[in-house]
């Protein structure tokens, strides 16, 4: 629709970037909207919101900042929802499968599934000019959040005392000390290479092995527990094998007697499927149970309506208000992502969701592709969707092989967080040109808030119900995790685009006002740690709320610096 502007532009001989002052020269919304297409379409990775605002939206800033926070909710919550409703519960499959102990799982797969999200933010943000910015203010400002306001929420929340084990508490804060101390450590280097890309990945490793080791008495004993366990329901088995062996032979000998046997030839044959057994009765039997069927189905229909109502009664308005927005994002998933429980298998959304999940995994994965990939995707679909009908008993009754279809909702899971994550960047990335806001502080603030907010809510509910420790080891474990494999991975990528080291300087004097804001996060977040380290081992090893309200109080006293600061120099000093 604007391709009529782009032929023969007026101001064409001037060369823009896609930057603030560019648009605010511009003095007519189609140049603004001629920047947005040929200037700005290499600083976003899938939606160029610059185009929405300046070109769909004529330049209105006021319907670019609800349209495009709209948007920035909704991925949010997508990422959130994947998390929850589909990667947790396959990983939790594989640990049922190859019978991980909940401690080793603690710091593999769950630390895996709390950490996804930003590990892969991290990944998709390496992709973009700044990048680092983004993962540093991102990261750091995560765990800086969750080691300080998390802990307050978990110590308010807890009925009892929270006392940690020494060795526990030493382990987990030094460990993400350690990593902190790392990455000063490469900016007082000033590169990151593949070597230090990789270290950072082999220090996690040695993290699961010092769990292991640490707890190894304990993961010997669940083995032999849940070993004993296995062997006592087969010798259960076993004996009701035997059990039902000699009532079937009491049976027949019962059915000599010619009477008993005409009775019991009498009664209808109860088959496995109803459709089968109405073949063996007669015409008005068969209209009573299809009947009785049918008002069971009625009954139980009406049962699911009565629950779903009460749970819907039982939400409070800000609850009400997401699910009816997110409601569009969670049909999408359903059909393109597989159910990962057993209990929720439906054959008909199995058969589905193969078409459409193969189309949007090549688009992602292959950056939207030829038109002969869609085609092969497609026929892969079609092929698993027949597959699937055909091994597939019964509407409710999973396959066998259900385990690979629980790996395949794991890699689509990951696909649909890489992409929300780099619909997020997108947002970012616009929002860091019109407001001309620090990159770290963006991700600071808004990407690190919008990660760890639905972790609030699962470190609540677990003081809640009594498993404070839990939590925190969760606050410690899945930070960890995001501060040594993030970094890792996205370093990594850099060092792979860049066919070799990536400037790092955060003590250099010459680019000290550039790096400033990365330095105070990263120091912001490593005396929080040193502060928790100091207040707990003094008190022996109990959290307690005092502690948590002056780690709470730092925290937003130096939000509160650190905003002012970034406005004021994007604002006041420009």
């Amino acid at each position: 629709m604007y391709w009529h502007q782009v032929e023969s532009p007026p101001y064409e001989p001037k060369i823009f970037t896609c930057q603030k002052s560019d648009f605010m020269q511009a003095n007519q919304h189609s140049q603004q909207c001629f920047i947005a297409q040929q200037y700005c379409q290499h600083d976003f990775l899938y939606f160029n919101y610059s185009i929405l605002s300046y070109c769909w939206l004529n330049g209105s800033i006021m319907t670019t900042l609800i349209v495009s926070g709209f948007v920035g909710y909704q991925v949010y919550n997508g990422i959130s929802e994947v998390i929850k409703e589909y990667l947790i519960p396959s990983l939790e499959a594989v640990k049922v499968r190859f019978e991980i102990s909940d401690i080793m799982a603690g710091v593999t797969l769950l630390a895996f599934g709390n950490g996804a999200g930003d590990v892969l933010t991290a990944l998709v943000a390496s992709s973009y000019p700044g990048g680092i910015d983004y993962n540093i203010g991102a990261t750091m400002g995560a765990g800086f959040f969750l080691c300080s306001i998390g802990v307050y929420l978990i110590t308010k929340t807890s009925k009892s005392q929270i006392k940690m084990d020494p060795v526990h508490f030493w382990r987990n804060v030094g460990f993400q000390l350690i990593s902190i101390f790392v990455i000063m450590v490469f900016g007082v280097i000033g590169q990151i290479s593949y070597f230090s890309s990789i270290s950072l990945t082999v220090l996690y490793l040695i993290l699961i092995s010092l769990v292991y080791y640490q707890e190894r008495d304990k993961i010997i004993k669940s083995r032999k527990d849940s070993l004993g366990e296995r062997v006592q329901t087969m010798n259960e088995a076993k004996y009701d094998l035997e059990i039902a062996q000699k009532f079937d032979d009491m049976k027949l000998i019962f059915l000599w007697d010619r009477k008993s046997d005409i009775e019991q030839a009498a009664k209808p044959v109860k088959w496995a499927n109803p459709l089968i057994r109405l073949n063996y009765v007669s015409g008005d039997t068969r209209v009573k149970m299809l009947a009785k069927k049918f008002r069971s189905t009625v009954k139980l229909t009406m049962a699911n309506l009565d629950t779903q109502k009460q749970k819907w009664e039982k939400l409070s308005l800000h609850e009400k208000a997401r699910a009816i927005i997110i409601y569009p994002l969670q049909m999408i998933l359903k059909f393109t992502l597989p159910k990962p429980q057993e209990d929720q298998f439906d054959k008909n959304q199995a058969l589905i969701f193969p078409i459409p999940g193969s189309i949007f995994f090549v688009s992602v994965v292959f950056s939207f592709p030829a038109w002969w990939v869609y085609f092969l995707a497609l026929m892969c679909g079609f092929g698993i969707s027949i597959f699937i009908n055909t091994t597939t008993p019964s509407q409710r009754s999973p396959p066998q092989y259900f385990f690979y279809i629980q790996l395949y909702c794991i890699l689509g899971s990951l696909v649909w967080i890489f992409f929300l994550s780099g619909l997020l960047i997108d947002f970012l990335q616009f929002w860091a040109i019109i407001t001309e806001l620090n990159k770290t502080f963006l991700g600071f603030s808004l990407i690190a808030m919008g990660n760890v907010l639905p972790d609030c809510i699962t470190l609540v509910s677990l003081a809640e119900e009594g498993y404070a420790i839990m939590a925190l080891n969760g606050i410690y474990f899945g930070q960890m995790f995001t501060n040594l494999i993030g970094f890792s991975v996205a370093f990594l990528k850099q060092n792979f685009v860049n066919s070799g080291p990536i400037k790092f300087n955060l003590f250099s004097i010459i680019d000290i006002e550039q790096n400033a804001f990365k330095l105070m996060v990263i120091l912001a977040a490593f005396l929080n740690l040193i502060f928790t380290l100091i207040m707990v081992v003094r008190n022996h090893y109990i959290i307690t709320k005092y502690i948590a309200k002056v780690l709470t109080i730092f925290y937003c006293v130096f939000f509160i610096l650190s905003s002012l600061s970034a406005f004021y120099h994007s604002w006041i000093k420009k």
